[in-house]
């Protein structure tokens, strides 16, 4: 796993970190509550644009390892999201668009796997369908403009209202293939501000 935190900033009573578990926190009056509490620690300033965290600190009363040891540990403590090992970079929005495009791949796949055996559409691959159609329709702000929902289109002109399977995967692919794109670009974006 990597760092909680790193150090932009550090003198003797005063440390700046850039702190990327800080993106996913809206109580940031809470955490700079808590550790204006600790005993030593003179003034706590979050900003959660640039996911810093500035503290001010009496070093002759509580040590820099002490302080570093402290915001560790509440943060490690503090992940509730299960994917945040995995998806530490991601922002909510486009971690909660992968989840939502994944599950839909899923459940595109498990009614390929039905239809081997079930020659009818049945109500499982409405279902697939439909939560492919949201997860297209739902990612991003310009909905027509998207790359996923033109492809869309296009295969069900081309392809017919009787292979919606069919259009819902090539659009599924890519919605999936646009996500990552959109993470790619996120990534680069943070680490160009630094």
């Amino acid at each position: 796993m990597g760092p909680k935190f790193y150090i932009l900033h550090d003198i003797p009573g005063r440390i700046r970190l850039q702190i990327l578990a800080l993106r996913d926190k809206t109580s940031h009056a809470e955490i700079e509550g808590m550790f204006s509490s600790l005993n030593g620690i003179r003034l706590v300033r979050i900003e959660p644009v640039i996911n810093t965290m500035l503290v001010e600190y009496d070093d002759g009363h509580l040590s820099r390892n002490s302080l570093l040891r402290y915001i560790s540990l509440f943060f490690q403590q503090t992940r509730f999201d299960p994917f945040d090992s995995l998806m530490v970079n991601l922002k909510p929005r486009l971690r909660s668009e992968l989840f939502r495009s994944l599950v839909s791949g899923l459940l595109l796949f498990a009614a390929y796997m039905r239809k081997a055996t079930v020659k009818r559409p049945d109500a499982f691959e409405y279902i697939a369908v439909i939560a492919t159609g949201y997860t297209v329709l739902s990612h991003g702000t310009n909905k027509l403009n998207h790359p996923d929902v033109l492809t869309g289109i296009i295969s069900l002109v081309s392809l017919g209202t009787g292979n919606m399977l069919h259009i819902s995967t090539i659009t599924w692919a890519i919605n999936i293939i646009e996500i990552l794109y959109d993470i790619y670009k996120s990534n680069r974006l943070n680490y160009a501000m630094y």
